[in-house]
């Protein structure tokens, strides 16, 4: 998308937001804000119900809630009154009350009561998978897919339960001022004493695990493929050039990068557990790299290293002299941060935070990190709306 494209339409957003916030009564904005949550645990119930599936065939006419539940066998005993009958989601009638709330937060449409389709939101949680084939193996609902089903439920599920633990966190004496990776909301959340990725890894975490990969894969899918592709001259390097992606997960940033990139070759690293995955989705999405030798899971000598998100999970914390590391501000009298269009990356700071005692950062704050690690940042690649690439090299 081109860059006067994204901006224009951040900014449609933006101020989109603003004006509900200016119009609404404050009351209902912070009463509504406090009790969202419901949301994100209707939007798991949806994933885990299999409904974008269900909804695959039946069009814009939809089904009836009756039929959406049916595969999963979900009680329908729910309903409440009489008078909620007529409008709850249920299977009769829980369902239609999860549904009726993502409708309302436009995700699935609502044809008539009771009666449920997909739109072009709702879509998105759709694998493509027949139903019969997703009840018989659940385990691999995500596998050879995009992801984003996975990547729903990572964040509602283990994410929403951590995040509910920040306060307490936060508020614990012990742990109000510790920064280490194992004293976080998280660990309040499931009763652990292990960091985060620790936790993942134990036997029954499995599945676990293998979702928090596979979304780690849909987060690359969502960004714009050029967004990469432009972040650096690649054609500038040698050709045989290695690139090392640190915390690469199972490698989709390295396969877009091979695809585009043929005289490169391309190193992933990641933790024990997660390199497993990365082995089954090369082999999956393109086996001549790892046959090549243009891809591997070791670490020879290198031209270029990713640091794919890795320094966010880092628990220890302008130069003007750093090409694009400042920006023009949105047009007043939208917020200067961007506002609700960039609301994404203080999200994920909050991730960070809950999960790891980490933290997203700034490019202040990426510099002073750089210099202690004896490198120079020279340079931001940025693109309204979304995350920032930065180039540094040693001193």
């Amino acid at each position: 998308m081109a860059p006067d494209v994204r901006s224009a339409y951040s900014n449609v957003v933006a101020a989109a937001a603003q004006l509900i916030a200016s119009i609404r009564p404050p009351a209902s904005t912070i009463v509504i804000t406090a009790i969202q949550f419901h949301v994100p645990s209707c939007l798991r119930a949806a994933v885990e119900l299999h409904a974008a599936e269900v909804l695959r065939d039946a069009g814009l006419q939809g089904l009836h809630v009756k039929s959406i539940a049916a595969p999963t066998g979900v009680y329908s005993g729910k309903l409440g009154t009489k008078l909620a009958k007529l409008y709850a989601f249920s299977i009769n009638g829980t369902p239609a009350r999860i549904l009726r709330l993502l409708a309302t937060n436009h995700i699935f449409t609502e044809v008539s009561p009771d009666v449920f389709a997909n739109n072009r939101i709702s879509s998105l949680l759709d694998t493509g998978k027949p139903i019969e084939e997703i009840i018989n193996s659940p385990q691999d609902k995500y596998h050879g897919t995009v992801g984003i089903g996975a990547l729903i439920e990572h964040a509602t599920d283990d994410a929403f339960k951590t995040s509910s633990f920040l306060t307490d966190a936060l508020t614990d004496p012990k742990w109000t001022s510790s920064e280490e990776p194992n004293q976080t909301a998280l660990n309040l959340a499931f009763k652990t004493d292990l960091t985060a990725f620790e936790w993942f890894e134990l036997p029954e975490n499995a599945r676990r695990l293998r979702w928090f990969g596979l979304a780690m894969k849909a987060n690359q899918e969502m960004t714009p493929q050029d967004e990469i592709l432009g972040g650096f001259e690649w054609k500038s390097l040698p050709p045989g050039a290695v690139i090392v992606d640190v915390g690469g997960g199972i490698g989709s940033m390295c396969l877009t990068l091979t695809k585009a990139h043929g005289h490169l070759s391309f190193v992933l690293q990641d933790r024990e557990a997660i390199i497993k995955d990365a082995v089954k989705f090369w082999e999956s999405e393109f086996p001549f790299a790892i046959i090549s030798g243009r891809i591997t899971m070791q670490r020879p000598k290198t031209q270029l290293v990713i640091l794919d998100s890795i320094v966010s999970y880092a628990c220890r914390e302008p130069s003007s002299s750093i090409t694009g590391s400042s920006f023009p501000p949105p047009p007043a009298p939208l917020l200067a941060n961007g506002g609700y269009a960039n609301s994404r990356g203080y999200l994920m700071d909050m991730q960070m935070l809950t999960g790891f005692n980490g933290s997203e950062r700034t490019v202040p704050q990426f510099d002073k990190i750089f210099d202690e690690g004896g490198w120079k940042l020279v340079k931001v690649h940025r693109r309204p709306g979304t995350f920032s690439h930065i180039i540094g090299v040693p001193k």
